[in-house]
């Protein structure tokens, strides 16, 4: 093999160092191809791969405050990538409308950190509730789209009271009824359960009775209140003073507000005064008439110690007109679906638990609604009520009265002079509006001479005061009122005379061996003139008393 000298072009043999014909050095040209492969090769470095991540922890995550003071938790931000990257920090939940960050946006190298300050300041305000209020801080990059990181905690804010109470108007006028409102002015960040009760000191006055257990959140709460009075027929306008006092917090403290009801005469002029004379002058004279009339009389009396009827729930709800209805009167309701639309529904198919109750009253009405807000239109129901404390129903004695089961407990105990082991007993509760939370109704749990104990059908601890009504009677006559055992699926038959007259029950667990254990409300579940016959809305067999009267409306 030759080898070309690069400089004049002759052919040298093989292994020629210097051109023969120029002296050129040809040594250098010489290329082995097999020396590439003993060679060392120097490579090329790899690209490097690109990401982006961040990471954020908290100097402290759980944090507690006073409102108008102010706490700080530190923000770490970590740059787990490869680019510089440039981060928004913001916060986030229920602490976000009182935090700060300073600073905002942060420059962080890779795989560095940078710091920044959460500043949370709760103002002393009612927008802001006590509690725990969660918050998130997040990290988010200004560089790479989408790239996030966040931590979480939360901070506590200490509660603080400010509640004032006042009535509006403070100051009225009238004949028979006027009304006001109790304004709670809740300017803390507490929820506060109240009771509200009024009174004056001649008890002069009568008043609505508001709803135990009202709860009163921050801001503005308002309350009816109505107050009646008995006018004169003449004479000055009487000024009455009374006071509105609000128990707080299960008598924790007591808040008063007062007012003054100015009455009216009704005469107010001597003309005026001479009528009312002449009026009163003839209902005398009437009186007297009628004063020969004996039986007819005490007839009449004792018609008015007692009403007695039925109606029928619209959408869950009806009121009732009756006439005058004091506010020591007593009223007791039962389900009766031998009656209304429902009496055609299907037997068995009863989309709630029954239970009813007197939700509201007024001067001459009151109403009934379902207590667990499930009992749809046209559920019928009886009704009854007691005028007196004392006195007799269809020839036999009662004793009535109030009683109510206090927020978390489930039964209550009830003196009464009259109650034996062997007593007929009706409870209905009555709360003046239907709350939020859910209302059971009542049963009786035990008898024994001189008291019996009141509780919760499901045994559910109440959720706020439970108010009721009860009465008492003691009856040899089991056409007249007695006690009854449904069985399981079957309704219990009791014969009276009771084609036109009206029945009433309640749950009494005492005789059907479920002391302990939840049990159903009861209903009238058919009416002829031999009798009528009870079932349970669901559940096992349960036993009732019951109380048949004559229809008085």
């Amino acid at each position: 093999m030759s080898i070309t000298c690069p400089k004049c072009g002759d052919e040298n043999p093989d292994g020629t160092r210097f051109c023969v014909v120029c002296g050129e050095y040809l040594a250098w040209e010489r290329h082995d191809p097999e020396d590439d492969t003993r060679r060392p090769q120097r490579a090329e470095p790899p690209p490097q791969e690109q990401h982006a991540e961040l990471a954020v922890g908290l100097s402290d995550s759980s944090l507690a405050c006073a409102p108008g003071e102010l706490v700080t938790t530190t923000v770490t931000v970590r740059n787990k990538g490869t680019r510089v990257e440039r981060a928004k920090v913001t916060v986030e939940g229920g602490a976000a409308s009182y935090a700060t960050v300073v600073p905002e946006e942060l420059v962080i190298q890779p795989d560095e950190a940078a710091e920044c300050v959460v500043t949370f300041a709760p103002p002393r305000s009612s927008s802001v509730p006590a509690g725990a209020a969660s918050f998130t801080v997040r990290a988010r990059s200004q560089v790479s789209s989408g790239i996030t990181a966040a931590a979480e905690g939360y901070c506590v804010v200490a509660g603080f009271d400010d509640l004032s109470v006042e009535l509006s108007p403070k100051d009225s006028r009238g004949w028979w009824m006027t009304q006001h409102m109790v304004v709670f002015a809740n300017q803390g960040n507490l929820t506060h359960r109240v009771r509200v009760r009024a009174e004056d000191a001649e008890n002069e006055l009568r008043f609505s009775r508001p709803a135990p257990g009202l709860l009163i959140a921050p801001g503005r709460t308002e309350l009816a209140l109505r107050v009646w009075a008995r006018p004169g027929l003449t004479g000055p306008a009487r000024q009455i003073p009374f006071a509105a006092k609000v128990d707080v917090d299960d008598g924790g403290k007591t808040i008063r507000a007062d007012g003054t009801r100015t009455v009216l005469p009704l005469a107010m002029s001597w003309p005026l005064k001479a009528v009312v004379a002449v009026v009163v002058l003839a209902l005398v004279a009437a009186v007297a008439f009628n004063a020969w009339r004996g039986e007819q009389e005490q007839a009449v009396l004792d018609r008015e110690t007692y009403l007695a009827g039925s109606g029928t729930l619209t959408d869950g709800y009806t009121s009732v007109e009756t006439s005058t209805l004091p506010d020591e009167a007593k009223i007791f309701l039962t389900p009766d679906l031998s009656q209304g639309s429902w009496a055609e529904a299907e037997p068995g198919w009863l989309p709630f638990t029954g239970a009813v109750g007197v939700t509201r009253r007024g001067w001459n009405t009151f109403s009934v609604q379902g207590l667990d807000e499930s009992n749809v239109a046209g559920m019928g129901f009886n009704y009854l009520i007691v005028r007196d404390p004392k006195g007799t129903l269809n020839g036999r004695p009662y004793e009535a009265g109030s009683g109510s089961i206090q927020p978390g407990e489930r039964q209550v105990s009830i003196p009464a002079g009259t109650a034996t082991s062997e007593s007929v007993i009706l409870l209905t509760v009555e709360v003046d509006g239907l709350p939020a939370d859910h209302v059971a109704g009542l049963r009786v749990d035990t008898k024994e001479d001189g008291g019996f104990t009141v509780a919760t059908l499901d045994l559910v601890p109440a959720p706020m005061e439970i108010g009721f009504n009860w009465v008492v009677i003691d009856s040899d006559d089991s056409s007249v009122a007695g006690a009854g055992t449904t069985t399981s699926g079957d309704p219990a038959r009791i014969d009276a005379s009771a084609d036109s007259g009206v029945v009433l029950l309640t749950t009494d667990v005492t005789h059907s061996g479920l002391s302990g254990a939840a049990a159903p409300a009861v209903y009238v579940d058919d009416q002829d003139g031999d009798g009528f016959t009870v079932s349970a809305f669901t559940g096992p067999a349960v036993g009732f008393d019951y109380l048949v009267v004559e229809r008085r409306q």
